[in-house]
């Protein structure tokens, strides 16, 4: 790993703080305003937003993630559920039940994760969406059957092992059988819920997918009332939220999710974000 220093691009300055006080590679905070001039030395933590309008400015960098098609090809014991991805032009029929629906590789406010009735509303409302835009059929998704957990965690990993690991959410009930939402915000770190048991359950995950993974990413787990483990999702390391993990470890995954020479793992936006997205203005050398 040739990777000396750490940009992280976020206005949430914390997280730099956190990374910064590792002590174990030199942390550069900016707000992301202009396009980096990367010197090959320097690894990002950006938005997955940012990645795109750096290579719509011909900024490239060798991010990487599982990929769109990765999560159906997990044991079906580790998931727990029917999970399938595909393309928005092409959605096999699964059923009159609502089925949670996705986009693989972005976020977007006007098409969020969730329940939808039959693939065909997922798939109209984003034609709707993105009316008369270019590569709509291309866009990839994720579907699944439904799961109710009542705690999540986020697992990075770097080389097949799990460095670290972080409660992020649980769900509880409330007054009158309501549901009760507890985001790990609410924890002092050292009074964050114990990951120990996610971590575990990651590893043999991790361990049984071989080299069918790539040098880093994280891994989302969830725990069903029933004390049942299974995966909920892939994600990108340098794009995903630290939340309570340690950041020494967290760091040991983002600088692996960005290692050169791994084209099987190269990230690829989808075209119709890239085509859609705005250049970055152009910036000064990094220092």
């Amino acid at each position: 790993m040739n990777y000396d220093k750490l940009l992280v691009v976020t206005s949430a300055s914390w997280l730099a703080e956190d990374l910064a006080a590792a002590g174990t590679i030199d942390v550069e905070h900016t707000l992301g305003l202009e396009a980096p001039i990367l010197d090959g030395r320097t690894a990002l933590w950006c938005s997955g937003i940012f990645a795109v309008r750096m290579f719509k400015t011909g900024t490239t960098h060798p991010f990487l993630s599982a990929g769109p098609g990765w999560l159906p090809t997990v044991p079906a014991g580790f998931l727990r559920r029917d999970v399938w991805a595909g393309t928005v032009g092409y959605m096999p029929y699964r059923g009159e039940d609502p089925m949670f629906y996705k986009f693989a590789e972005h976020k977007h406010a006007r098409v969020p994760a969730g329940l939808y009735l039959v693939e065909d509303t997922f798939q109209r409302h984003v034609r709707n969406v993105f009316t008369d835009a270019d590569h709509i059929d291309s866009l990839h998704f994720v579907g699944s059957a439904p799961m109710n957990y009542v705690r999540e965690y986020r697992c990075f990993i770097a080389h097949g092992k799990v460095t670290a690991a972080s409660f992020y959410v649980a769900t509880v009930p409330g007054i009158d059988d309501s549901a009760v939402t507890i985001t790990w915000d609410a924890y002092e770190p050292d009074r964050s819920p114990d990951a120990s048991l996610a971590a575990a359950f990651a590893q043999h995950v991790v361990h049984a997918m071989g080299d069918n993974q790539p040098p880093g990413y994280t891994l989302d787990v969830g725990e069903d009332e029933a004390g049942n483990w299974s995966v909920i999702e892939a994600n990108a390391a340098w794009s995903s939220n630290i939340y309570h993990a340690p950041a020494t470890s967290v760091i040991e995954s983002i600088l692996a999710s960005q290692e050169p020479g791994n084209e099987r793992w190269a990230w690829k936006p989808d075209q119709l974000f890239l085509s859609r997205s705005r250049p970055l203005p152009t910036g000064a050398p990094l220092r």
